[in-house]
């Protein structure tokens, strides 16, 4: 039986498990905010790796958010990988891929992964899987946690200006951030905004469940994203074969008053998606697309690298 380390790379956290054990390794996130991602990759995983056990690998499979989309850097990066896991085969791609192989087990349909970013993958019965939306949380990622926890401090800081209106999301970030005072300038200095930004994502959906409109706007504006994901991605495997599923994941689509709005959206408006809960984690998914021998409906957007050795 092949041995894989499978890798999930988020900017809030990477996190690494083995085949042959349970147990899932986490270590800090990489943005591409901190200076040499490909490096700091590469020595997450290798850490990670040396604290399951250092177990033989046949093959690490890679779901990245910065996962590099040219060659030069593609090779690279699973050269180094390749180096410190002690492995001779590695496969790279984004992690909308190891999303969605885990949310469908390796099946059709659409996936959405809604964590810091937002990963959605729309993969038709025959064909090549497109990877919609997502862009980057200076670009795109819009219904994720960056980006709702962007919004929920926006609103807090607009509050205390007197620039919007009052908002129970006030007390929260007090709590948060440990007060108010140069909230702005800590966070532009901290060592990662991105992750301390999305953190704060709970508090705002959880504010929205008070009933306080500033909150519930927002949870809203999130919904409506991502049910517009939903709706481009369905569009790409449109069948007259019967419903389209949709696999959700990702903290903030667990459960909660986000889940629950895009859920009534999908109802209303794209009735012939089904919505449902993801089989698993991307890291299942990496597990799973290690153990095939070929990347299978995902060969076009996986980069296999293989030792010439």
């Amino acid at each position: 039986m092949r041995r894989v380390l499978a890798i999930d790379g988020g900017q809030s956290a990477i996190r690494l498990r083995h085949s042959d054990t349970s147990d899932t390794v986490e270590l800090e996130g990489v943005s591409r905010l901190e200076g040499d991602t490909l490096g700091a990759v590469v020595a997450a995983v290798a850490e990670g790796w040396r604290q399951s056990g250092a177990p033989a690998t046949d093959r690490a499979v890679l779901g990245l958010t910065t996962a590099p989309t040219d060659g030069p850097s593609r090779r690279r990066l699973c050269e180094a990988v390749a180096g410190g896991v002690q492995t001779k085969q590695v496969w790279l791609a984004d992690d909308a891929v190891t999303g969605h192989a885990g949310a469908l087990s390796l099946d059709c349909g659409i996936s959405v992964i809604a964590g810091t970013g937002v990963a959605c993958l729309a993969a038709p019965r025959e064909g090549t899987p497109v990877i919609v939306g997502g862009h980057g949380y200076l670009m795109g990622d819009e219904g994720g946690a960056f980006w709702v926890g962007s919004a929920g401090l926006r609103a807090v800081l607009k509050a205390i200006d007197g620039r919007g209106p009052s908002t129970a999301l006030v007390a929260p970030a007090e709590r948060h951030f440990d007060g108010l005072d140069g909230l702005g300038d800590r966070i532009h200095s901290s060592q990662r905004p991105v992750d301390t930004i999305a953190r704060f994502a709970p508090d705002v959906l959880a504010t929205a469940e008070t009933g306080d409109a500033v909150a519930s706007a927002i949870t809203d504006a999130a919904a409506n994203e991502l049910a517009s994901l939903v709706r481009a991605a369905a569009d790409h495997i449109a069948t007259d074969d019967g419903p389209v599923l949709l696999a959700v994941g990702g903290r903030l689509l667990q459960t909660g008053p986000l889940r629950a709005r895009l859920e009534r959206l999908i109802a209303t408006a794209s009735p012939a998606v089904q919505m449902r809960s993801a089989d698993g984690p991307p890291l299942a998914g990496a597990l799973l697309l290690g153990a095939a021998d070929h990347p299978g409906r995902y060969r076009d957007l996986v980069y296999a690298w293989e030792s010439a050795a």
